[in-house]
This record gives C-alpha cells, sequence and structure tokens, in this order.
C-alpha cells in the first residue's frame, strides 16, 4: 500500500489534478470558475503566440542519440601531462574490464605535481576510471574502480611520455604501499585517499564524460549509477534537464526494489534539483489525494512517461506535457532557475 501511495504521490508531483475537499454548487462559483477558465485558456493561447518554442524534448529525441563503445576515450583539453595520463589508463581498463559493451572514461583526480626533474616528472593521485553505455542522453555506469598512487612521466621538449606507474596494493598493504610510493610522506597519501566532496566527484566525472560526447557528436545531460539519483550536467538545456529529472523520477518509481530504499533515492533526487519550498508543496498536494484514485494512478504510470515532453519558451519558462494533442492532455507550467551553479525547479503551475 505504501508503494502505491508513492505512485500516486508521483503522479501528483508529474502534475495530476485530484480535486479534493466540497463541491461548490453555487451559480455564482460556477461562472467565476467559467471565467478563470476562459482567462487561463486566453493567456497559454497568447503566450504560446507571442513566444516561439526554442526548444522540444520527448521520448523521441532522447533514444534517437546513439555511441559506439569501441570508439576510446581521447583526452582534448590542453593539459599535456593529463593527456599522457589518461591514454595509458584508457590502456589499462582493457586488461582490468575487457570488451564489456561500455566506452572506459577516466576521471583522474590530480593532488601534487612534482616536476622538479623533467625526467621523471611525479603525478601523484587518485585515478578513477568508469565504463559507461549510453541510454538515451544519459550515461550509465557499467564498471569502475580507482588506482591511488603515481604516474611517472618523461617531458623532453614538450614531448610527454608515461615511463611508468606505482599503485597501492590492495588488502592490508593499501596503506603501507601507498605512503611508501609518497616517499614516505603520510600527509601525501592521506590527501590522495581522501575522497572529493558528492559534488566534487560528480563535476570530476561530467567534465570528463562531457569531453567524450563533445568529441564524438553526441547528446549528453548526465551519469547514472545503479541504485543513485540520476547526476544531470549543468550544460544541457532547461527542457533537457526537466525531460531527464522526470525520467529519473519515474525510473526510480518503477524499480521492484526496497520501499524504504526506493523512497530514500527519489527523495535525494527531488532535494538535489528541486527547492525546498516546491517539495513542500508538492508534498501538501499529494497528502490530498484520494484513496479511491489509487488504482488507476499505478496503471499510467508508464504511459505518461512514454508520452512526455517539455517545451521550452526561454528565460527559464518551460510547459511539461503529457499525452500532448490528445483529450487527455495534461500541461504543467514550470519554471527553472540556476542557483548556486545548478539547474533546479523553482515553480510549478496546474
Amino acid at each position: 500500500m505504501k508503494k502505491i501511495l508513492l505512485i500516486l504521490s508521483t503522479l501528483l508531483l508529474a502534475g495530476s489534478i485530484i480535486s479534493c475537499g466540497q463541491k461548490t454548487t453555487t451559480a455564482e462559483a460556477v461562472n467565476e470558475t467559467k471565467v478563470e477558465e476562459t482567462t487561463l485558456k486566453e493567456t497559454a493561447v497568447s503566450q504560446k503566440a507571442e513566444n516561439e518554442i526554442k526548444e522540444s524534448v520527448n521520448h523521441m529525441t532522447e533514444r534517437e542519440f546513439r555511441f559506439d563503445s569501441k570508439i576510446k576515450f581521447v583526452y582534448t583539453g590542453d593539459d599535456d601531462y593529463i593527456k599522457a595520463i589518461t591514454d595509458d589508463m584508457v590502456l589499462l581498463s582493457e586488461d582490468l574490464f575487457g570488451d564489456q559493451g561500455a566506452v572506459e572514461i577516466p576521471s583522474p583526480r590530480i593532488v601534487k605535481i612534482d616536476d622538479s626533474d623533467k625526467k621523471d616528472v611525479k603525478i601523484f593521485g587518485d585515478f578513477w576510471i568508469y565504463g559507461y553505455q549510453m541510454y538515451g542522453t544519459i550515461f550509465n555506469t557499467k564498471n569502475g574502480g580507482s588506482n591511488p598512487g603515481c604516474y611517472h612521466l618523461k617531458d623532453e621538449d614538450g614531448k610527454i611520455t608515461v615511463i611508468s606507474k606505482e599503485f597501492a596494493e590492495d588488502g592490508s598493504n593499501n596503506w603501507s604501499s601507498l605512503v611508501k610510493i609518497c616517499g614516505g610522506d603520510e600527509d601525501l597519501a592521506k590527501m590522495i585517499l581522501n575522497k572529493l566532496s558528492p559534488t566534487e566527484d560528480e563535476q570530476l566525472r561530467l567534465e570528463y564524460a562531457s569531453m567524450y560526447a563533445k568529441a564524438n557528436n553526441l547528446k549528453f545531460s548526465g551519469i547514472k549509477d545503479y541504485g543513485w539519483p540520476v547526476i544531470l550536467s549543468s550544460d544541457i538545456s532547461d527542457a533537457e534537464f526537466l525531460y531527464n529529472f522526470y525520467s529519473a523520477y519515474f525510473y526510480e518509481i518503477r524499480q521492484d526494489d526496497v520501499l524504504n530504499d526506493m523512497t530514500e533515492r527519489i527523495e535525494n533526487l527531488k532535494s538535489k534539483y528541486m527547492t525546498l519550498e516546491l517539495i513542500k508543496k508538492m508534498d501538501e498536494k499529494s497528502s490530498e489525494a484520494g484513496a479511491d484514485m489509487i488504482i488507476n494512478a499505478q496503471d499510467v504510470t508508464d504511459e505518461m512517461l512514454d508520452t512526455l515532453q517539455v517545451d521550452d519558451f526561454g528565460n527559464g519558462k518551460l510547459q511539461m506535457s503529457y499525452a500532448p494533442g490528445t483529450e487527455s492532455a495534461t500541461k504543467i507550467n514550470v519554471n527553472v532557475e540556476m542557483r548556486d551553479g545548478k539547474k533546479v525547479i523553482v515553480d510549478m503551475n496546474y
């Protein structure tokens, strides 16, 4: 029953309008309602006529992009040291993961560079690499792993080559072997093992995944780790942001999973991309739902997602539609803003 209620809450969050409470039967109230509905329709038509739609995103545009996992990652930035390291990491990943139908994308976290000796430039860090498969415009993580340690490079007249690499051992010797690689510097070893904040880690992964996507003309919106909320890129358009947020939201709902785990993931997703004021507003609306609507709610979830469409009118003004062009069409006006370097949904009007 809890899971069904949660599904209903999702439909309400997506914009299903359920009227609750007492019915008003006075002639004045009926007339006022008709006038208000007419005014809203006229306003919507006027706005649509005045504003040319900048972008429309639906399940067709989301699925039309494909990628070839056999095309290897190539660093396209301007750091020659990183270029040499990532080239080597890609080759190393072939031995680690083999052919799993994923593209291996490095995300090295560099902690210290010692280039006092050009014949032995030491790059200390935690050298992460992730294997991704692409579904729609989202990179889904297939595999991954890290190698904390040091790369040794030779810088000869600007030509950078990898001469060796040292990685910490697994298991009980992990710490001692890393300290040895760091020349006995325990503070440096701690810096290497000290994890980035979730936000910093996400931005690093997005940077390298986006680099691969741009180099191969792929439409890229974000990263999805199994069992975790989607990591959306701040580079994507408002329409892609809103579409992918709801795709990820419905994806979590449709998993045959433990209710508590699913609820936690959904709450994490909401808190990451919606303002607290909007979450409160949606939760209050969900609590008004009538129990007689529950059975119908779970039947239409997949259909709603498959017909989801987002139209961008510019300046953060979007319209989200379900079953557009049909008698049962539902349209919701949405406002999206950039706050603290990331996009968030700030309001919804039905």
